[in-house]
């Protein structure tokens, strides 16, 4: 099966505050951007193609990074939420992919091994979601079959409004790590981060 990989980095990352003075998804982490680590972990997981949709600071965020393994699609109205990335995203997943996993820009402790844990629970034709000690985290897998609802979205929605309603269709893939429900969100999020960058390079 076909399953693409759809990296949402278009947000403004407000709660991270301005005194870093740059897009939250270039900070550093031991020794490459925090985008550039979810960018490798999908690539390192056989996703393909991937596609990485960028908003706010897009131009500053690929002249940073190596942006030639990915296709980049920039969404102009990131201001509006995160349904406009994931209708964005979506529609530049070829006719052929069977799914697509949606990876978070802010999640760069969510490795190869993780993904392809998902990866193995994915049937065509369900939803596969991580969970640690009982909580729902990201990436999330959606067959091909609910894109159509996930293009309907509006606001600050995700494809979390369908588990829902599709309950049956739902696969929930125990992990062993809270990196599935943790993102970079706030200075002291990125402390933790900086505190674990040793081991991000272990894929």
């Amino acid at each position: 099966m076909k399953l693409a990989g759809i990296i949402l980095a278009a947000g403004m990352g407000t709660r991270m505050g301005t005194d870093l003075c740059r897009a939250k998804q270039l900070l550093p982490l031991g020794g490459r951007a925090v985008l550039a680590h979810v960018v490798e972990n999908a690539l390192a997981a056989g996703l393909d193609p991937i596609i990485l949709v960028l908003g706010h600071q897009a131009q500053e965020i690929m002249a940073a990074m190596d942006v030639s393994q990915v296709r980049v699609v920039v969404n102009p109205l990131y201001r509006t939420g995160m349904a406009g990335s994931v209708r964005a995203g979506l529609g530049a997943v070829p006719s052929f992919c069977d799914g697509a996993m949606f990876l978070l820009g802010d999640q760069p402790l969510v490795d190869k091994a993780v993904l392809l844990k998902l990866i193995k629970a994915f049937t065509g034709s369900n939803i596969v979601i991580p969970a640690f000690e009982g909580r729902q985290g990201n990436p999330v897998i959606f067959g091909a079959g609910f894109f159509s609802q996930l293009q309907q979205l509006k606001g600050d929605r995700g494809g979390r409004v369908l588990f829902d309603a599709y309950p049956d269709h739902i696969r929930q893939v125990p992990v062993e790590t809270d990196s599935v429900c943790f993102d970079l969100d706030t200075p002291e999020d990125y402390e933790r981060l900086g505190q674990q960058g040793e081991s991000v390079d272990g894929n």
